[in-house]
């Protein structure tokens, strides 16, 4: 498998991924600005956790939680993601936070 890098402007990745706003989730749970707002707003901020089932369903609450994280704790154009054939594969709430904050760049990591 042929691994490339890049580090590349933030809209680019939208229209590689086919993706007009923040991501979606696995039962279209959306999450907004409206919602990462409030979780800032009451420091409800969840950090990243290994041991957690990737697999599991997660209320879009959660997911504005981990976000919410990213925004205060990862530095501005520091968020990266994994591409394979044009879907984000790794980095959903990387790529939510960089959105929320209007970052310009974003590290990509390409599998083909």
């Amino acid at each position: 498998m042929a691994i490339r890098l890049a580090t590349l402007p933030v809209d680019e990745v939208k229209a590689l991924a086919g993706i007009a706003g923040f991501p979606r989730w696995a039962g279209d749970v959306t999450v907004d600005d409206a919602l990462i707002d409030h979780h800032l707003a009451n420091d409800d901020l969840i950090e990243p956790d290994d041991g957690r089932d990737p697999n599991a369903p997660v209320p879009a609450a959660e997911h504005a939680g981990r976000v919410a994280w990213l925004v205060r704790n990862v530095a501005r154009d520091g968020c990266s993601l994994t591409l394979r054939d044009g879907r984000i594969q790794d980095g959903n709430h990387r790529f939510a936070a960089a959105l929320y904050r209007g970052d310009s760049l974003i590290r990509v990591c390409f599998m083909d």
